[in-house]
């Protein structure tokens, strides 16, 4: 199973703490340890965190040929500030990943393959150089699945970022914040809005994360709830993503939408008592996610 990530590489800052992060290389490297082939697309500065990003790419299983060092930039950064689990973050601007760029060559690499899932998000359109990256190969790439993530930061995103990522996507994952914001966003007003959505754009599912409360999945005209395992929070940082990695990774390896849901919910509630977005798996994890 293949998978590519594209987007934002970052070290999420914590005090004098600081994690490898950013959403799609945290889904990226999920896809890796759960068994999965993950590649991503990105860049870093010739910096020493860009250097440590590489290594621990290297470490997680990640391909990072698609991963380009720019000496003109410094890897990118994210100030993370906990209130009572829940993060809020500043990051750097501009950042590497602003200037995520493809040679020809790697573009025909990318496009001639056929992947089974093709995950972006909105933070990395931040910029016109990373966006028009994006776009090229929203409109190339062959994927089975295409992975929308609706990751709203600050003023990062607009309505037509939003609108153009649903309409390339076919699962669409907000959490329960951003329905309302998204919906306001492209003029939707409907009591059902999830629904909406998916009539709208024709979406083949929708994934909505609520927190503590668990999450939503919508698909063939109805809706699934997952209820979260009561655990010990030590940080939320990654576990969005940790959920959507679990998700893709079992959905496309067979199991019904449900199952796939459940499995991916036991690997976030693992995520959130570990500081990190991607902690080592135990044994206990491995056995219960049949990995």
């Amino acid at each position: 199973m293949d998978c590519l990530c594209f987007g934002e590489v970052l070290w999420d800052v914590f005090g004098d703490k600081k994690t490898l992060g950013g959403a799609p290389l945290n889904v990226a490297g999920h896809f890796s340890r759960l068994g999965g082939n993950a590649s991503i697309v990105s860049c870093v500065g010739d910096d020493e965190l860009g250097r440590l990003t590489l290594a621990a790419m290297d470490d997680l299983g990640i391909d990072r040929r698609f991963v380009h060092v720019d000496p003109s930039c410094v890897t990118g950064r994210a100030l993370v500030t906990l209130a009572d689990g829940i993060p809020s973050y500043r990051f750097d601007d501009p950042s590497a990943w602003d200037r995520i760029e493809l040679t020809d060559e790697e573009k025909d690499g990318i496009c001639s393959k056929a992947w089974d899932v093709f995950v972006f998000g909105t933070l990395a359109q931040r910029n016109s150089v990373s966006r028009n990256t994006l776009c090229y190969l929203l409109d190339n790439v062959d994927a089975g699945t295409v992975f929308f993530d609706v990751n709203l930061r600050l003023d990062f995103y607009n309505a037509e970022i939003i609108r153009h990522g649903i309409e390339k996507a076919g699962i669409l994952k907000m959490n329960d914040e951003e329905v309302p914001v998204v919906c306001e966003l492209l003029g939707v007003e409907s009591d059902n809005p999830v629904s909406t959505l998916i009539d709208l754009y024709s979406l083949k599912a929708v994934l909505v994360t609520r927190g503590k409360a668990g999450s939503d999945i919508y698909f063939d005209g109805r809706m699934h709830h997952q209820s979260s395992r009561k655990v010990k929070v030590v940080d939320t940082v990654g576990a969005g993503d940790s959920l959507s990695s679990g998700f893709l990774y079992f959905l496309t390896k067979g199991d019904e939408v449900p199952v796939a849901l459940e499995k991916a919910s036991m690997l976030a509630d693992y995520v959130v008592q570990h500081s990190g977005a991607i902690p080592c798996y135990d044994e206990e994890i491995r056995r219960q996610l049949g990995i």
